[in-house]
């Protein structure tokens, strides 16, 4: 009863900051001094955004293109990994992927898909399951306090509600200097060409 009622409660003030913060138009960039969730080129005015959901059929799909592509486009922006959880068990592995987006970023990608992994066998994963998963890359989880995990998650909802995202997989390339931005959804849309595409396009002034 009493882990219910905390899980009620989280999910209260996960609300709540959504709300105020959704309400205040702040920047959509604004939680980047927070917990630095990018990787690839960090001075790049472009950022692409891969929102997805652990449980996602087409996600799931999409991750080994996702994969491929990923060294071809850290080299030409900003890019960082939001969890849009249209099946709630993803939830579950978003501390974890904040976790390693923040404190991993060399080894994200063979983290990420070891916790993909993880996800299409357990719904509900323990500390013990995922440390499991990834002792082999040399990685000790570490412990990170609520604050930065409910930050984590309002960075989340920032993107996939300051960009209208209704559906995943999809991809968010946005241009800080341009203002411009274009959003790829579903597999035949999300390929490396695609994005590659949609950056020239949002660089275009």
């Amino acid at each position: 009863m009493r882990s219910k009622l905390n899980r009620l409660v989280t999910v209260s003030v996960f609300f709540m900051l959504g709300l105020v913060i959704a309400a205040s138009g702040f920047q959509k960039d604004v939680f980047a001094s927070e917990l630095d969730l990018f990787l690839g080129k960090k001075k790049s005015t472009t950022t692409v955004y891969f929102v997805s959901d652990w449980f996602c059929p087409a996600c799931i799909k999409v991750e080994p293109v996702i994969e491929q592509m990923y060294p071809a486009i850290a080299k030409r922006a900003r890019i960082s990994f939001v969890d849009f959880p249209i099946h709630r068990e993803t939830t579950n592995f978003t501390p974890y992927n904040l976790q390693f987006l923040a404190f991993e970023k060399a080894k994200y990608i063979k983290l990420r898909h070891a916790l993909s992994e993880v996800a299409r066998k357990i719904r509900r994963p323990t500390d013990a399951d995922v440390q499991q998963a990834v002792a082999h890359l040399g990685v000790r989880l570490r412990q990170m306090d609520n604050s930065q995990v409910l930050y984590g998650m309002q960075a989340n909802l920032m993107v996939y509600r300051g960009y209208d995202v209704n559906a995943t997989p999809s991809v968010v390339v946005t241009n800080a200097r341009t203002k411009k931005s274009k959003t790829l959804v579903g597999d035949r849309q999300i390929t490396e060409q695609g994005v590659k595409d949609a950056i020239v396009e949002v660089e275009k002034k």
